[in-house]
């Protein structure tokens, strides 16, 4: 099984392989309680055939944290030409050092 951080690393520009070979970006915005909600959801398509949909959710309300929370999701959209299955198929963060944690973890 391919593990989905290798390509979350690569989206995140702390690794290069496997290359990037495509992206498209959709974007929305909305009024939640008076607070602004942007969302943008990109999809990138690898030189072995896989696609990863990273989306990203955030709002305008105030919030005293050192993280501050969002809402980050990476899905596996297709396996491409691999064999083997990428895993997990989805995975979700509250926040981006949640995000960058899974991450360091797993490349080391």
């Amino acid at each position: 099984m391919k593990n989905l951080f290798t390509y979350a690393g690569v989206i995140l520009q702390r690794t290069a392989s496997p290359a990037i070979a495509g992206r498209s970006v959709e974007t929305s915005s909305w009024q939640d309680q008076g607070f602004e909600v942007s969302r943008a959801a990109t999809t990138y398509r690898f030189d072995n055939g896989v696609v990863i949909r990273r989306t990203v959710e955030r709002d305008t309300f105030p919030c005293a944290a050192v993280c501050a929370e969002c809402w980050i999701s990476y899905e596996v959209l297709s396996d491409g030409s691999l064999d083997n299955p990428v895993g997990p198929r989805r995975k979700t963060f509250e926040n981006a050092c949640r995000e960058s944690f899974w991450l360091s973890y797993h490349m080391a």
